[in-house]
């Protein structure tokens, strides 16, 4: 027996529990009836089957990760796994100039991948989509602003 379905299946028979009270049934009760059954039905069915080891809300089907607080191999790796800040100390305009002279290899070994990435985003956004605050990328020969 899987536990994890009975909340499920309480919430479908107080539910069902509620239509007993009213006292004008049409077709519109008989559909919300009936689609309450269907829920019912289903959280006995998965109630019936094996526990899962994974308990993820978010990808119940996932395989299982031991080493995660809800087993999911999807979501463990992603929260584990803090995000590499980008440095600071240079600007976008000094990474362009030494990827332009240098290439991407030794660019992102310089200043990081996250940097190079960032600095030719912004080599590429038009000027009227740049946010305040951030340096625009140096004119090259073929731009045309």
């Amino acid at each position: 027996m899987n536990p994890d379905y009975l909340p499920a299946l309480g919430a479908s028979l107080r539910n069902l529990g509620q239509f007993a009270a009213a006292h004008e049934v049409d077709d519109r009760t008989l559909a919300d009836i009936a689609a309450e059954l269907d829920r019912a039905r289903a959280a006995v069915a998965g109630a019936r089957g094996q526990r899962t080891a994974n308990r993820c809300g978010r990808h119940p089907g996932a395989p299982a990760d031991p080493t995660y607080q809800n087993g999911c191999l999807f979501c463990g790796p992603a929260t584990r796994r803090p995000a590499t800040p980008v440095p600071t100390d240079f600007t976008p305009g000094d990474v362009l100039r030494f990827y332009d002279e240098h290439g991407h290899e030794a660019a992102a070994d310089r200043f990081g991948p996250q940097a190079v990435t960032r600095a030719i985003a912004l080599r590429n956004r038009h000027p009227s989509t740049r946010r305040p605050g951030l340096p625009a990328a140096p004119p090259t020969e073929e731009s045309e602003y």
